[in-house]
């Protein structure tokens, strides 16, 4: 009797600890996100690298600068980390997004589309 506690003190046995299929499931959509945002960051890297500018992100086909693509990438990314900081400050659940943002990105989509417009159908064109 005293081995076995002494066995037991000195060597605990562990609980095996077996997670639920929802436990599993949240863990595996986890990493599943962790992967996709890693891959998409490492395409956008080497895309960035090989070609050496953002031009493709900043210009319209012709080669212009265009004021509608800056406008909708710097408040996406805007929307973006607002979310990702929203999130991180409460993660137990997902945080709903304002309608005031909602129309906003609305608007930006709309701005940027128009200027797409115009570049395809040449309205302000000599």
């Amino acid at each position: 009797m005293t081995f076995f506690l002494n066995s037991c003190i000195l060597f605990p046995i562990r609980k095996l600890r077996i997670d639920s299929g929802m436990e599993l499931l949240v863990k595996a959509a986890r990493w599943e996100m962790i992967i996709l945002v890693v891959c998409f960051a490492g395409v956008t890297l080497w895309r960035l690298l090989s070609s050496g500018s953002l031009a493709g992100i900043l210009r319209s086909s012709d080669g212009t600068f265009s004021p509608g693509r800056v406008q909708l990438l710097v408040l996406t990314i805007l929307t973006a980390l607002e979310y990702l900081l929203a999130t991180i400050h409460d993660p137990s659940h997902l945080q709903t997004i304002p309608s005031g943002l909602v129309t906003v990105l609305g608007g930006s989509q709309a701005v940027y589309l128009g200027s797409k417009a115009i570049d395809v159908f040449g309205l302000f064109r000599k």
